[in-house]
């Protein structure tokens, strides 16, 4: 005979968790655990399992149990706390030594010796038995007793149930509450965005108007200088000191335009960022919404599944209470017939 020794556990992609053991489910109250914690107890349960403690693994793993999509970069930076941790434990275990085939051996002969005792040990076991049978009248008080400890413990379990009803009813409304805000803010957030792009056509015609106002200008001023050089060419000295007056009134005309333009290009471009810092804001609020809604539906699915275990556990203690209660009329009436036999005799 051979000592039996623990198998290495079988490889599986993260695609297929058949072998891995499920997360507990968690009551309300533990569902505000942080998925930090979540990423390091998957973590444990895929190295003890064999499998590679993977990213991707880990994500679908909450994603399935918590309903929550779980950040790369952090489950990535929780992996990297969890082999710190765990590194030099694994480093020591695996430099430990195996098993000697002495020791083995030494087990095996252990375990001949033990089923031999167990062997000789049956006839005595068998008499125990016997004596179990004639204070089994003294067990049923005992057993009465149990029973109206399930019974207790049943009636409990039912106001407990009722409470996690309530509970269920409560997250229900919140859950709609939170919709009905979600839906609130979809439609607050579409009218800014009306609005914002209204605003934007607005200064595009804005700025369109201005830009044909300046070619306007550059067209009078390049007129004005084309004619000015042929009032110059024909008239020569006696009208230089017009023609130097009239470049002068076009030069500051000319950086008037130009001042005035930029003054409300610069108040165009600040409305343009202020609203686009608003829709941003906007945004994250809507995310913000959709993050609670899905909390709280996670949160409805973990007490729905603890109620059916409850409900679950009350049908198992009712079916166990009338096989307890059949067995023992049954043992009644079969001590009451051993009983008669024993006093009148044969007739």
């Amino acid at each position: 005979m051979s000592v039996l020794r623990p198998a290495h556990p079988a490889h599986f992609t993260p695609h297929h968790h058949e072998g891995l053991e499920t997360m507990p489910k968690h009551s309300p109250s533990a569902q505000l655990k942080s998925t930090r914690q979540w990423v390091h107890d998957y973590a444990t349960r895929l190295l003890e399992h064999g499998e590679e403690v993977r990213q991707s693994a880990i994500r679908e793993l909450i994603a399935a149990e918590h309903g929550i999509t779980a950040s790369p970069n952090l489950v990535t930076d929780e992996i990297k706390k969890f082999w710190a941790k765990a590194g030099p434990t694994l480093s020591a275990r695996l430099r430990r030594p195996g098993i000697p085939d002495d020791v083995c051996e030494s087990f095996d002969n252990i375990w001949g010796v033990a089923l031999n005792a167990a062997v000789a040990g049956h006839d005595t076991e068998r008499l125990q038995l016997q004596q179990q049978a004639d204070s089994a009248l003294a067990s049923a008080v005992t057993a009465r007793a149990n029973e109206q400890a399930a019974i207790d413990k049943f009636f409990g379990q039912t106001r407990e149930i009722e409470g996690l009803r309530m509970d269920k009813a409560s997250l229900i409304e919140q859950l709609q509450a939170n919709d009905v805000e979600r839906k609130n803010l979809t439609t607050r957030i579409k009218e800014i965005s009306d609005q914002a792009t209204a605003q934007q056509a607005v200064h595009t015609q804005e700025q369109q108007r201005l830009q044909g106002l300046i070619d306007r200008l550059l067209q009078q001023l390049t007129d004005l200088r084309s004619s000015s050089q042929q009032e110059f060419t024909a008239l020569a000295e006696s009208h230089q000191n017009e023609l130097v007056k009239t470049q002068d009134f076009l030069m500051r005309e000319t950086v008037r335009v130009r001042d005035e333009h930029k003054s409300k290009t610069e108040k165009l471009s600040k409305e343009l960022e202020k609203e686009s810092i608003e829709k941003e804001q906007f945004r994250l609020l809507r995310s913000k919404a959709s993050d609670e809604a899905a909390e709280l539906r996670g949160r409805l699915e973990a007490t729905n599944r603890n109620l059916e275990k409850l409900e679950q556990h009350y049908a198992q203690l009712h079916e166990k209470n009338e096989k307890l209660q059949a067995s023992l009329l049954e043992h009644f009436k079969v001590q009451l017939i051993s009983t008669e036999k024993k006093d009148f005799g044969p007739i």
